[in-house]
């Protein structure tokens, strides 16, 4: 696959499952043999039976402390089989999320992605972002 098609396949992934919050759609893009580098806290996501399901845990916890998430690609950039996105998301704290209650606070959290793309699905997976940041914006104000 080119560089442009494999952006393709993670747009369409950031449009379905973190837009469109159609997270049974990770099954579908999600190569079999998958790994996930992130490890959010330096602990990682716990892998599950299915390639994603520690995607659709995590991103599921986010989705249910900001119902209304979006999610903007800034920028994508792409050589061989990698494809990097800045992207931001932007939601109302509205559900508990790290034991933090919600506050009704607006968030506004940027952050890059990196995937390996191998047979047009995402095999491999690192994520840079300040999750400090995000937990600071969720606080309620003092």
């Amino acid at each position: 696959m080119s560089a442009d098609d494999n952006k393709r396949v993670v747009a369409e992934f950031v449009e379905r499952c973190q837009n469109q919050h159609d997270l049974a759609f990770a099954d579908e893009v999600f190569h079999p043999a998958f790994v996930n580098h992130y490890r959010p806290g330096g602990q990682p996501i716990p892998e599950t039976a299915r390639p994603a399901g520690g995607f659709q845990a995590f991103y599921g916890a986010l989705l249910r402390a900001f119902p209304d998430a979006t999610m903007e690609v800034n920028e994508q950039l792409a050589e061989g089989d990698l494809v990097a996105t800045r992207k931001t998301l932007r939601g109302t704290h509205l559900g508990e999320l790290w034991d933090l209650p919600p506050t009704g606070n607006r968030v506004e959290f940027e952050f890059i992605d990196i995937f390996r793309i191998s047979d047009g699905k995402l095999i491999e997976h690192w994520t840079s972002m300040d999750l400090a940041a995000l937990r600071h914006q969720m606080r309620a104000p003092s």
